[in-house]
Order: C-alpha cells, then structure tokens, then sequence
C-alpha cells in the first residue's frame, strides 16, 4: 500500500459518485481522475463495490468524529437539541450520507440500498435516545418510539431541503435548522434547567461505540 494512496482513492470516488453516481463512475474513472493506474486501485480495493463500502465507511467514521468533537467543544453538548443539531450539520455537509440516508439509488446505486441503512437509521437514533433518557436529558413520558419517529421524519425533511440547488437554499435551510433545533429543545427536553454533563459522558461514550462498530471492531448489534 502507497502511504496516502488509499485516501486520495477515497476524496477522488467520493467527488465522482455524488456528481455522477455509483453506476455511472468506473473503477477506471477513478484511477484517471487520481492519476494513477487502474491496478492501484485494485490493490488498495478488491472491487468497485469494495471501494463503495469502504467509502461510506470512512465518511460514517469522519461524521462521528467531527460530532464527537462537537459534543466536546459545546458546553451543552449533552442535550438533545445541540446533539441533534450537530449531527444534522453533519450529514447535512456529506453529500453521499445525506444519499444513504434519503436511500437515493441515483446516488448510491440499488445494491448499497439493501444494506446497513437499517442499522444507522433505526438502532442508533433509538441507541442514542435510551442514552439520553437514562441519563434524564428526555422529557419523561414521552414515548421513544414516537420521538425517534418525529426526529427521523424531521431529519429526512431537513436533508430533502439541503440537496436543493443554490445559495439562497443554503441560508434557507440554516435558519430552518435554527428553527428546527429550538423545537426540540422545547418539545422533548425537561422543563428547567438541567445539568448537561451526565448527558455529554453518555454521550461521548456512546459516540466511541458507533465508531469501533463501523470501523469493524465491534459488531452491530453489541452493546
């Protein structure tokens, strides 16, 4: 493996599926756009799918640090709301996640669709809600389910408007993300003022979780 190889493999694809799409970029795209041979891409990566799944990790991987760090930095980062919203900047800022998520097949392709949106759609929010109650940053006696199922609605909703085209849009979906935020601050936190920092250890160990799951370390499902 060529130091540094593999990462540029990465930046290269990732650019050419969210312009082009999965079924319309070539292994040989790829290594044209990189500069390098078609073998070096086969050495770093047994086949096209391969290099899509490595892809989708390494951005699910970059996504959980950049809120791991977010989380750390924000003095309320234990909190629901700041925590939802970090995230939605997150995958707000990643074209292919935000293609994953909204399961768009002209992005991604059809085989990527049939597997591990479930776990990242489904298990994680409900992991990171039971978190959050345990650790009393949940407003007691709502239903999980149900609020897993409005964040879910409203992220799919937020995502929708961030792939419009145009500057105007961008501004557009800041202010809704603002708006979006201060709702389930008032929606789903306890009333009061409630100490963040019970919510933001769960929080940051929950987050390392997620990040040995994807990169393979633990399986899905563990806990």
């Amino acid at each position: 493996m060529v130091a540094g190889r593999r990462d540029l493999l990465l930046e290269v694809a990732a650019e050419l599926v969210a312009r082009r799409g999965f079924a319309k970029t070539a292994v040989a795209d790829v290594a044209e756009a990189a500069g390098v041979a078609k073998g070096s891409v086969y050495r770093e990566f047994a086949s096209k799918d391969d290099l899509l799944d490595a892809l989708l990790r390494d951005r699910s991987l970059r996504l959980l640090a950049r809120v791991r760090d977010a989380v750390e930095a924000d003095p309320d980062g234990g909190r629901l709301s700041v925590l939802y919203r970090h995230a939605l900047c997150a995958v707000l800022d990643e074209p292919l996640l935000c293609a994953l998520y909204a399961r768009d097949a002209g992005v991604l392709g059809t085989l990527v669709l049939g597997r591990g949106a479930g776990d990242s759609q489904e298990e994680w929010p409900r992991e990171v809600l039971r978190t959050l109650d345990d650790a009393g940053l949940l407003r007691p006696g709502l239903d999980a389910g149900a609020v897993q199922h409005v964040l879910g609605a409203l992220a799919t909703g937020m995502i929708a408007l961030a792939r419009r085209p145009g500057a105007q849009q961008a501004a557009r979906t800041e202010d809704t993300l603002r708006v979006l935020t201060d709702l389930v601050a008032r929606g789903l936190e306890p009333e009061g003022p409630v100490d963040p920092d019970p919510g933001k250890r769960a929080v940051r160990a929950l987050l390392d979780r997620f990040t040995e799951r994807v990169a393979g370390r633990v399986p899905a499902g563990s806990r």
